[in-house]
């Protein structure tokens, strides 16, 4: 399969009544921690490079621009590792020895509130939007939930995606409320003739490592199958947004169901059957990565058509979730609140206190990356994507660079002038003529 650029960003929460209390706003400390710690590269960029800054509240980390889908994992990773490191400072420097601050990668509040864990892919412009994405994408968006869905408890349901069931239509501009299974943002922080940025807001903050592959190369495989105009006889939905809030408080598949133009009602699965074909027919399982994550896509599939829970488990992250508040509920069964702690404390990032890094620890979670892979990550860039370049070039010019951003780099020359230089193109390593 071609390259695609793509890229993650998350709003993670750090929470603690010690330091709420106080007025402190734990979050704008974090950034300050960061900003101010040998990972800082210039502005808003870290070295690795990756933006970190605070947004409505949050401090949000954008992974840097990765090629494919397995270095995304492994960079996405590696900004948990930075969000629990600034936890570890902040507890060290304002709270006493056994006071704890809350780290969550998660996307929803208990009242329903989300924010923001999105997906962005870079795309040929030839590519007909919105259209065509409504008809080729959509389908795969609204159905992939089944195993890329975080799960929570939403207004007293559990749900498979909390993103899904926050979502409204199919087609929004909206960022914050009113979201759609499609957003119109195009930013391209690039060459805008050549590149459309597809910014998806569906998607759910993940942890599990084998969850995160799968969204992001399933997605990044009907991506590359629309370029080559291979999805013509794609099934046509008949309810794509109510089938999906239908089937995202549904954690039995026999009651799933989408709805095809026609009439002819089929589960979601077999949704997932034709694009996992179509992958396979045009030959776009091709290296060693894409083999393993083809064949953990299939194995998801038959897993949830046979209904192999605690197999499944291991790998689809709302269903491990499920089972996690279900055995803390047994723990604690005359406390009211048991299920609501349990359903938020699986996202914490800090090892050995989340329920899911927990869980990866007693063996009942799959891995696939190696640690060394992400703990190189926390402190450089792929060497194949424009994050190479812009670190090259801060590198370079260092305490000289007076402004830097996705697509450009402006430094202040010896001779008193001012350079910009021009990044329109993401997977360029060298300066263009």
């Amino acid at each position: 399969m071609r390259k695609l650029v793509q890229g993650t960003e998350h709003e993670y929460t750090y929470y603690s009544t010690k330091l709420t209390e106080t007025g402190i706003d734990i979050h704008r400390v974090g950034l300050d921690i960061l900003h101010h710690s040998a990972l800082q590269l210039s502005g808003e960029f870290i070295k690795n490079g990756s933006r970190a800054y605070w947004d409505v509240g949050h401090l949000e980390i954008s992974t840097c621009e990765t090629s494919n889908f397995w270095d995304l994992l492994i960079w996405e990773k590696a900004g948990e590792k930075i969000i629990d490191w600034i936890r570890k400072v902040i507890e060290e420097k304002h709270l006493k020895e056994g006071e704890h601050i809350l780290a969550l990668k998660n996307n929803t509040a208990p009242d329903g509130t989300s924010y923001g864990s999105h997906e962005n892919y870079s795309i040929s412009r030839n590519v007909e939007f919105p259209d065509r994405f409504e008809s080729e994408l959509a389908p795969h968006l609204v159905t992939r939930l089944i195993y890329t869905g975080a799960g929570d408890i939403l207004q007293d349901h559990y749900v498979l995606s909390p993103s899904a069931f926050l979502t409204s239509v199919m087609v929004s501009d909206n960022t914050m409320s009113g979201t759609g299974v499609l957003n119109t943002r195009d930013e391209t922080h690039g060459d805008s003739s050549r590149f459309r940025r597809l910014h998806l807001q569906i998607g759910d903050a993940l942890l599990n490592e084998v969850a995160i592959l799968l969204r992001n190369y399933t997605t990044s495989a009907v991506l590359v199958l629309m370029e080559m105009n291979a999805l013509k006889d794609v099934p046509k939905l008949a309810k794509p947004v109510e089938d999906m809030w239908h089937n995202v408080e549904q954690t039995n598949p026999d009651k799933w169901r989408v709805e095809l133009v026609g009439g002819k009602v089929v589960s979601p699965i077999e949704i997932q059957r034709y694009y996992l074909s179509k992958v396979e027919a045009k030959g776009l399982v091709q290296d060693a990565h894409e083999k393993k994550a083809f064949k953990l896509w299939e194995e998801v599939l038959d897993m949830l058509e046979k209904k192999k829970s605690k197999e499944l488990a291991r790998k689809v992250e709302w269903l491990d979730r499920y089972f996690a508040i279900q055995e803390q509920a047994k723990i604690s069964p005359d406390d009211p609140e048991v299920e609501m702690r349990a359903a938020k404390g699986y996202s914490e990032v800090a090892l050995g206190r989340g329920l899911h890094y927990k869980r990866l620890k007693q063996g009942l979670i799959d891995r696939v990356l190696k640690d060394e892979d992400i703990i190189k990550a926390i402190e450089t860039p792929p060497k194949d994507t424009r994050a190479f370049l812009r670190r090259k070039l801060c590198d370079e010019y260092g305490d000289d660079v007076f402004a830097v951003d996705w697509s450009y780099v402006s430094v202040r020359e010896r001779d008193g002038g001012m350079r910009r230089f021009e990044l329109p193109d993401p997977m360029a390593t060298e300066l263009e003529e």
